[in-house]
């Protein structure tokens, strides 16, 4: 047994979860999609392209310079190829669905400690229920991003992730951020919804 505080009882519980995962048709068919990402040198530049240019913009914006129309519109451009792209949609929905699994198991982890017996699934999903409300953000950026408008983004998709790069402006309603993060892009009227300001 690796070297943890899980007894022998839990330990062998958690490896029988881990195989299931493992062995589940939804993780196989999300790895393989995830696969045929990284096997494509051309999805692959795309997505690393708008990952550095939206990092650029929001540490930019962070400088005390918000970003140009021009480059909100390079931004947009750039973001509309990765969400067009199979290969790169493939990849985020599949790294979504993984989070998302996994969000749930701990989800059932978290509550059988805190209530000392297991939970039902109405409890599981009224307690994820009451993050994403809590977290006006609606726990990340998640689902189809073909109206991702930067002014309610909330669409994983638009390839937002952790730091988001939504291209969310002066004016604009930010509800991205993951888990309550700051996407960073805060000017003058710019409304952020992560909860941390």
């Amino acid at each position: 047994m690796a070297n943890t505080s899980l007894t022998p009882e839990l330990a062998k519980l958690a490896g029988e979860l881990a195989a299931a995962f493992a062995n589940s048709q939804k993780v196989v068919a999300a790895k393989a999609r995830i696969g045929l990402f990284y096997q494509n040198p051309e999805a692959t530049d795309l997505f690393r392209k708008v990952s550095e240019y939206g990092e650029t913009l929001r540490n930019k914006h962070m400088e005390g310079m918000p970003p140009s129309e021009e480059e909100l519109s390079k931004f947009d451009q750039l973001r509309s190829a990765v969400v067009e792209n199979d290969l790169c949609k493939g990849f985020l929905e599949s790294r979504q669905l993984l989070d998302d699994m996994l969000s749930v198991v701990n989800q059932y982890l978290c509550l059988a400690i805190e209530k000392g017996s297991a939970p039902s699934d109405e409890e599981v999903a009224d307690a994820m229920n009451q993050q994403m409300s809590a977290c006006s953000c609606g726990g990340g950026c998640h689902g189809d991003c073909g109206d991702c408008d930067n002014e309610s983004c909330g669409k994983r998709d638009c390839g937002c992730g952790p730091d988001c790069t939504c291209g969310c402006q002066e004016g604009k309603e930010c509800t991205c951020g993951e888990n309550g993060e700051c996407c960073g892009k805060h000017g003058e009227g710019h409304e952020c919804k992560c909860g941390k300001h």
